[in-house]
């Protein structure tokens, strides 16, 4: 299976510093109203990885995680031994 990343932010710890979207501003964005980061996609494909651990490594708060998760779109299902 492919793997995807999954991106997820504690905004409650976020300074509003803007660096997450310095670094990658096709998954971060900040909210208008206190530039508290946003998430636009929390599961980026992977050409983006590397502009994504950028962006996590400089947050000053350290607000995000970034996990693997398998690729669900190829599940297929099955009864009996037979695909539907």
């Amino acid at each position: 299976r492919i793997n995807v990343m999954k991106v997820t932010a504690l905004t409650n710890r976020c300074i509003a510093s803007g660096a997450c979207v310095l670094a990658c501003s096709r998954v971060f964005s900040q909210r208008e109203s206190d530039g508290v980061v946003e998430i636009l996609q929390e599961h980026p494909s992977l050409d983006l990885l590397k502009k994504v651990q950028q962006a996590v490594v400089a947050c000053p708060s350290q607000v995000f995680m970034v996990e693997e998760e398998e690729d669900r779109s190829t599940l297929r299902l099955s009864t009996n031994d037979e695909e539907l």
